[in-house]
């Protein structure tokens, strides 16, 4: 198997060939050594703005051969994982391990959000490839008239049978990784479902990311119904969101973030970066300090304080709402073809609290500074004051934004019932809130 390959990223209103990506050891996976450099044409073209044309925010396009321990961080943005990595595996029959990582690159990243992909996984779709029609009939995918809606919430046999095999359940990137099957589908202007991929750009009306529960457990539905809720609470509260969620028969669907539809009817596909790419870690399911991402936020954002301070409250609200699946994955930062970098609208916020595995709160501030799940604010703040005040953030101002956030919170318990969250979940987390707030309002 070859052991090099060619990342393409879409700017200026097309794919272009970025950079060779070659690994020293295919069977050592991620963790092998690896050597990045960029196409020199296209280095060269972009050299005047090089942070902006770059694949990840640590690497800007330049003529620099870039030779690292590890696989880029942001490499793993794209590379299958939790759902779509099972699903992956068992399509190319492989067993799990190290030495699968390289293939799956070189298959599961055709269509990952964001604005990056791997050319050899995008030529090997084939769209005169037979796929089932709701009837069961085997038309080519370019002929496949997609499914309605109501076939995807009666989880329609062949419309499984169909997503499976395009791939389209796949957890390529932050916003689509988790245990949960999860879909990236676009509609038709006939209001028709497909997978991501299979029509061109101005066929396309919207794309969408659809979600089904994690399990069969009335708490796996629970959690993900409560999602739709709880990203209007979220809307009400001030946060960075995107369009309403829609949940119907046990599915949410979610209109996507990195994709916009352009006057022309063509498609924007915008560049996203994983807090855990922009941090430069090189690893799945590490538990990265908050200091750790909020250093790196504040070093590559573009407004260093408007963005910490939205990064702040997003964790304060993690932490009454009880979203546990915080993980490093689960933020992540826009990078817009003009240079500007800020965090991308608010996405898996959920009661994973609900969750039947039980899960813990993933990123943690110092231990001195959180106990039990429970972050010290005021502490949390004399902490960070000197880190951010060395990034030009005005630490008073930060307070400031956290004292009067947390006047509001003590009308959340009201926000979340206008917004249709579960009364139970209301009940079981109003003296989580009602703590918070008093923390926040009597910080100095």
């Amino acid at each position: 198997m070859n052991n090099q390959l060619t990342l393409e990223i879409y700017r200026q209103g097309k794919w272009q060939t970025a950079a060779t990506f070659k690994v020293d050891d295919i069977t050592a996976g991620y963790r092998g050594s690896s050597l990045l450099n960029y196409d020199v044409p296209y280095a060269a073209e972009n050299i005047q703005q090089a942070e902006a044309a770059g694949l990840s925010a640590r690497f800007p396009a330049n003529f620099d051969f870039h030779q690292l321990p590890t696989w880029p961080a942001f490499i793993l943005d794209i590379l299958p994982s939790g759902a779509g990595r099972t699903h992956w595996l068992k399509r190319l029959e492989l067993d799990d391990g190290a030495g699968v990582d390289w293939p799956l690159l070189l298959t599961g990243t055709a269509f990952p959000p964001g604005n990056v992909r791997v050319a050899e996984a995008a030529a090997q779709k084939d769209l005169d490839a037979l796929a089932p029609k709701a009837s069961g009939e085997q038309v080519a995918m370019h002929a496949h008239p997609g499914f309605t809606t109501d076939e995807i919430l009666d989880r329609q046999e062949y419309f499984i049978e169909y997503v499976y095999e395009n791939g389209a359940q796949t957890a390529g990137a932050s916003d689509v990784q988790g245990a949960a099957p999860k879909f990236l589908l676009t509609k038709d202007h006939q209001g028709r479902w497909h997978a991501e991929g299979v029509l061109s750009d101005d066929q396309i009306s919207s794309y969408w990311l659809v979600k089904f529960p994690r399990g069969r457990k009335s708490a796996d539905r629970k959690v993900l119904k409560n999602e739709a809720a709880y990203m209007a609470v979220a809307q009400q509260l001030g946060f960075k969101v995107n369009s309403k969620l829609m949940w119907e028969n046990d599915t949410l669907f979610i209109p996507r973030f990195d994709r916009r539809k352009t006057k022309n009817e063509l498609t924007d596909r915008l560049g996203m970066e994983s807090l855990c790419s922009l941090a430069g870690v090189c690893n799945y399911g590490v538990n990265i300090p908050h200091e750790t991402l909020s250093e790196a936020l504040a070093t590559f954002s573009t407004d260093p304080q408007t963005e910490l301070i939205e990064y702040l409250l997003r964790d304060v609200i993690n932490v009454v709402l009880g979203n546990k699946d915080n993980h490093a994955r689960n933020t992540a930062v826009h990078r817009f073809e003009d240079g500007r970098v800020t965090l991308t609208p608010l996405f898996d916020f959920a009661p994973m609290y609900l969750d039947p595995e039980g899960i813990a709160r993933v990123c943690r501030w110092a231990k001195e500074l959180e106990s039990a799940g429970q972050p010290d604010w005021a502490a949390v703040m004399d902490h960070l004051s000197p880190v951010i005040s060395a990034t030009s953030v005005d630490a008073n101002a930060v307070k400031v934004t956290l004292r009067d956030f947390g006047q509001k919170l003590l009308t959340l318990p009201d926000i979340m019932r206008s917004c249709g969250v579960d009364d139970d979940i209301i009940e079981f987390r109003t003296p989580s809130i009602e703590a918070n707030a008093n923390q926040l309002i009597g910080m100095k």
